[in-house]
């Protein structure tokens, strides 16, 4: 694999079970949000966007997959994902805002989490995958990095 650091597998395990399930949480409410609103426009716009978050889910599932191959502690994702401490606060607030209306969905995620966390988590963790020599990592997150701009437009 070429990972200089085997703490950097430790933080990986920490990001992949924390971002690819939010990824989903994110594509299924911009899919249902989308098929909510009665103008062109902003349907089209959250139609794009949950193809682009199934496409990170995707691709980091991918990503998983390939460290599975060779690292304990990424099996199982579902059941991992019900029950890992860290993941309470952003699993409370994708529920929450799932439940909630379009316009209240659309202001929490595309405003509160794809323009301000996700911007502030991918582009060090992907700057410390290359540091790191993990080029799979560093390829799905250029790929995702490229599709934020696109949805801050729509934030």
């Amino acid at each position: 694999l070429g990972v200089t650091d085997a703490r950097y597998i430790n933080a990986l395990k920490i990001f992949l079970t924390a971002v690819t399930p939010l990824e989903y949480y994110a594509y299924r409410g911009f899919a249902h949000v989308g098929r909510q609103f009665t103008g062109a426009g902003a349907r089209v716009a959250c139609q794009m966007q949950s193809i682009d978050e199934l496409r990170h889910n995707q691709t980091e599932t991918h990503a998983l997959s390939h460290y599975n191959k060779y690292f304990n502690g990424l099996h199982s994702p579902k059941h991992m994902f019900d029950r890992v401490w860290y993941l309470s606060v952003p699993k409370s607030f994708f529920e929450d805002a799932y439940a909630s209306g379009p316009f209240e969905f659309l202001t929490a995620v595309s405003f509160s989490f794809e323009y301000v966390l996700t911007n502030l988590l991918f582009v060090p963790f992907m700057s410390g995958a290359a540091h790191n020599g993990d080029m799979s990592t560093v390829t799905f997150g250029f790929s995702a990095q490229s599709d934020e701009s696109r949805h801050m437009t729509l934030g």
